[in-house]
């Protein structure tokens, strides 16, 4: 099994509302958790910054997870993180 914690932090609470509703509406989560090899892919909001969100990522293997960064819902993911000057913080957990 392969785990990431992807931290999402934008400038402001409202900017992040922003990015959340066009990703959910683009439908980049429900393709992921349609992937062969997906296990879990969740968004959690965090309580202590509310200008922050953390992705929950399960995947069978690394590789999985390698091929889910090609499909192009994750290119529209990218997109989208960069209109709304998301930065990303990954760590693998183990």
């Amino acid at each position: 099994m392969f785990n990431l914690h992807v931290f999402y932090t934008a400038k402001d609470k409202a900017t992040l509302d922003r990015f959340y509703d066009e990703v959910r509406a683009a439908g980049i989560i429900e393709a992921t958790h349609e992937e062969e090899g997906n296990i879990r892919y969740e968004y959690y909001f965090c309580a202590a910054r509310d200008n922050e969100i953390l992705i929950v990522e399960q995947w069978k293997d690394r590789a999985s997870q390698e091929y889910h960064d090609s499909l192009p819902h994750l290119v529209t993911l990218g997109e989208i993180k960069q209109k709304y000057g998301i930065e990303t913080v990954i760590e693998e957990v183990r």
